[in-house]
């Protein structure tokens, strides 16, 4: 961490607006402007992020439970290793912080998390410790094998001082303050925590005043790069100066006590520095605490992103309950003390001050209370009358690992389950892999000259393909979509559905009687047909369509779209799960596999949100721009990005280096219209000379590879200048037109000769 003790704020500083920044309840924020997200409508384009924003309050001080800065698991039990320290006394191992990752993997399995974001933990190893632990280690040994990945930059506390920045750009950052106490090592962190290959960090430092009597850290934004992820993760800590208003000022060379002017001066410098990262990457989650519950001083991030628990995604019925702006801060307040320094009473204010943030929105979201520290720390027989100063014996409740409470949402994204239906076992995901060929008994077959290739189905339901499990929760949001072709003499046709015990829970399907396309739910796993139904009449037999239907379980709206256009909406509220597979081709009613489709299907995908109607028509109808874009990069992790970003980089390694002169771009294009034949066209500029070398719509910029429908494609570029600087972007192409969206600019370096 880069760290300047000079003040960069003064209370003379020009007046902004005073706005109290509060930390108790959340604030109403009736003024409060808000983003769904994704306002390009593609998130379908990119794989979901499941992340959780955690503060562990892992350096927190106090040993008992009434002793100011205390937290559970700090240290935790000790255990005599039989070892020395120099001055002849013992060293201990302590339990506490591997329980407290215990509780972050515990959270991870729970909730199926790739990312996690964390605040105030220990990172790597202080020189010269003998004994102690960090987090990230802890928490390394305990994801050991599984694919994760770690990145952490510096704190400085407030009573530290500054510490010059290594120019390397090391994962686990030591520039900050070393943590306390003989249970720990390492640096103070903010830290990320990823299933997957961080190719890339960048720091980018608040530089509050620290040594100058404030009484909060010096912290930063500390952003990272996946490989093979289309979003970048941030995590924060931001720092609230309002009760350094009220501090005395014990030394003639301190800051305090500063006025509510530069309060909130100091704040917001923080949040326009996490505003200026976050613009930089096309797809972020940014999580973190940002000590405030007063959402309107965090407008400009609502402005720009959708933050995670502002909005319900299931509906509050007394089976399902999603509440909104849920608790994330336990406070001990009010406190009554023994003369021993234990609890005899207390209050617990509970506040909403953690946050998680998306660029593409998001399809669920909660804290986990559970996992705050609720415990009775009263020292009386109810509770613990060990917990005071002299025995120092304080018992955190089994699930209570921090002071905070994680904040988890899944970001809106592509896909569950993916069925080309073309004939080939590619890009065929969820469900059931290798759809290569007919049904059991022969009666359905690939017809390859059918629509670029398509499973053509005889009206027998043994006809159908059936996945191995269900794709989605048929008691939440869902999306469904498939193109289907009906046969001249097609009677009833299901195109899909999701089994239950004696009904589909979910079916899209053509209705003879009255030649209409329908979306319906049954109300219950019953016999006989209850049904509530979107129904879009003038279906047309002999035509290939594309049919979208989507359930919100918020709102109890079945939708039924037909070529991206919605034509029908229902209301579904009796809500229940069904377990069985997903089926291509045939339904289930009281008990009997039924309406066998007759005609041709292809493309079958589902999703486990419920896709808005912009981002249907987007779907069904728009060549969004690629993703997926890469490069081959050379070097030591950290140093592999896609420079897929504006970010300038806090150790000049904002781009990798590619692995030749010759190097090979990587995108992924996909066609709305799975019959169409697709590519990419790049385009390849020398940021050292400022040379176009590649132009769109050119056709050196055509990539070598065609595909149909979807698909990854590439093109080698000419020799490069050894060590100049490149930026490229990409755009999907087909027959008909090359207007449309390009890809983020990227950037690499070529290697020296």
């Amino acid at each position: 961490m880069r760290r300047f003790a000079a003040r960069w704020l003064h209370a003379g500083a020009t007046a902004l607006a005073v706005v109290l920044l509060l930390g108790g309840q959340a604030t109403p924020a009736a003024a409060l402007t808000t983003t769904p997200g994704d306002a390009a409508a593609t998130a379908y384009t990119r794989d979901s992020v499941r992340a959780a924003t955690w503060n562990m309050c892992g350096e927190a001080g106090g040993k008992y439970a009434s002793e100011a800065g205390y937290c559970p698991w700090r240290n935790g039990n000790a255990t005599d290793t039989g070892r020395k320290k120099p001055n002849g006394s013992p060293i201990y191992d302590y339990d506490g912080p591997r329980k407290k990752m215990e509780g972050v993997v515990k959270l991870i399995d729970e909730r199926n998390l790739n990312a996690v974001l964390l605040q105030e933990v220990c990172a790597g190893t202080t020189p010269g410790d003998l004994y102690g632990t960090s987090h990230l280690d802890e928490l390394a040994k305990l994801l050991a094998g599984k694919g994760w990945s770690f990145a952490s930059a510096g704190v400085t506390r407030p009573d530290d001082s500054e510490e010059p920045e290594r120019k390397d750009s090391e994962l686990i950052d030591s520039e900050g303050s070393n943590c306390r106490g003989d249970a720990l090592t390492g640096t103070l962190s903010v830290a990320i925590a990823v299933k997957g290959q961080i190719t890339w960090k960048s720091e980018n430092d608040f530089n509050t005043p620290v040594g100058t009597g404030l009484s909060m850290s010096s912290s930063t934004i500390l952003c990272a790069e996946v490989a093979g992820w289309e979003s970048h993760l941030c995590s924060t800590h931001i720092s609230n100066f309002n009760a350094d208003r009220y501090k005395a000022k014990d030394d003639p060379n301190w800051e305090v006590p500063i006025s509510q002017t530069t309060a909130k001066a100091y704040y917001d410098k923080q949040i326009d520095i996490v505003v200026d990262t976050v613009k930089k990457f096309p797809s972020v989650v940014l999580g973190g605490d940002f000590n405030t519950s007063n959402q309107e001083t965090l407008q400009p991030l609502y402005t720009l992103m959708a933050e995670c628990d502002q909005k319900a995604y299931l509906p509050n019925d007394g089976v399902y309950n999603d509440a909104v702006n849920e608790v994330t801060k336990l406070t001990r307040t009010n406190a009554s003390l023994r003369g021993d320094g234990g609890y005899l009473s207390y209050d617990i204010t509970r506040s909403k001050i953690d946050y998680l943030f998306s660029t593409g929105g998001f399809t669920g979201c909660d804290s986990r209370t559970e996992f705050g520290d609720a415990t009775n720390y009263l020292v009386d027989a109810s509770g613990q009358p060990l917990c005071q100063k002299t025995d120092m014996v304080c018992t955190p409740d089994d699930d209570a690992y921090s002071d905070h409470t994680p904040v988890y949402g899944y970001t809106q994204g592509g896909p569950a389950l993916s069925w080309k239906l073309d004939g080939s076992a590619t890009a065929t995901t969820g469900g059931t892999a290798g759809l290569t060929g007919a049904s059991v008994d022969g009666t359905s077959d690939w017809r390859t000259a059918e629509h670029g290739g398509a499973l053509s189905m005889d009206g027998r339901v043994d006809a159908a393909v059936a996945a191995g499990g269900p794709a989605f929760d048929t008691a939440r949001s869902f999306t469904v979509s498939a193109w289907a072709k009906l046969d001249a003499n097609a009677g009833t046709s299901a195109v899909l559905s999701q089994d239950g015990s004696r009904v589909s829970g979910v079916i899209l399907f053509y209705n003879a009687g009255d030649n209409s396309w329908r979306f319906g739910l049954p109300r219950s796993d019953a016999d006989g047909w209850s049904i509530d139904q979107a129904v879009a009449p003038g279906a047309v037999k002999g035509q290939w369509t594309r049919l979208t239907g989507v359930y919100d379980s918020a709102t109890g709206k079945a939708s039924l779209f037909v070529d991206g256009t919605k034509k029908a909406e229902a209301t579904h509220t009796a809500r229940w799960r069904a377990s069985g597979p997903f089926v291509v081709g045939r339904d289930l009613v009281s008990g009997v596999r039924n309406a066998g489709f007759k005609g041709h299907i292809q493309r079958v995908e589902a999703f486990d949100h419920a896709l808005r109607d912009d981002q249907v028509a987007s779907y069904s109808g728009t060549m969004a721009a690629p993703t997926g874009e890469n490069i081959a990069m050379q070097g030591p992790q950290g140093e592999l990005s896609q420079g897929c970003h504006q970010h300038p980089g806090t150790f000049d390694n904002a781009f990798g280096t590619a692995g030749s002169l010759t190097p090979t771009l990587h995108a992924t294009v996909r066609h709305p219209d799975p019959s169409k034949n697709v590519w990419a066209e790049f385009s390849l500029w020398d940021n050292t000379t400022g040379t176009q070398i590649l132009s769109l719509g050119t056709p050196a910029s055509k990539s070598t590879t065609t595909v149909k429908g979807q698909g990854t494609v590439s093109l080698t570029v000419p020799k490069l200048s050894p060590g100049h600087s490149y930026g490229w972007r990409v755009r999907t192409a087909d027959d008909t037109t090359n207007n449309t969206p390009v890809s983020a600019n990227c950037h690499f370096k070529a290697p020296a000769a």
